[in-house]
């Protein structure tokens, strides 16, 4: 439980705290809705938030599971990565993340009732820089 609450708080931190780690930022639309994706990786820990284009808040996500698939071709791996979506303490649902090289490619939730949302790399939403999205 002490894991899940420092999670928790350092999920919902501010970004400049990890500025020496990896983060990665992915821009997602499934149509009807827009999201970013935020994953912050530091010193071996994987963290994570979402945040919706008419959200004023961010979700924490804490990391749940990976998967790594080789490319027989050479080209980059594939990763899958699962993660759990904590609103009010609780887990609301669950996202999971494909990535490829340096581009994500699908993204999915699953929500309690198991309804699935899917959403798709919005290419055009990236800044210049690739480190957020403008809707």
């Amino acid at each position: 439980m002490k894991l899940l609450a420092l999670g928790l708080v350092l999920a919902t931190a501010s970004c400049a705290v990890f500025a020496e780690g990896g983060q990665s930022v992915g821009c997602f639309t499934s149509g009807k809705t827009n999201v970013k994706f935020v994953q912050i990786d530091q010193d071996g820990i994987s963290l994570g938030y979402v945040k919706y284009q008419k959200s004023k808040v961010a979700i924490p996500l804490i990391y749940v599971s990976s998967t790594t698939e080789k490319n027989e071709e050479g080209g980059p791996d594939q990763f899958t990565i699962k993660w759990a979506e904590f609103i009010n303490g609780k887990i609301n649902g669950y996202y999971t993340v494909m990535s490829q090289g340096a581009r994500f490619y699908q993204f999915e939730y699953k929500s309690r009732t198991n309804a699935i949302t899917r959403f798709e790399d919005n290419t055009n939403a990236y800044n210049s820089d690739g480190t957020d999205c403008h809707w």
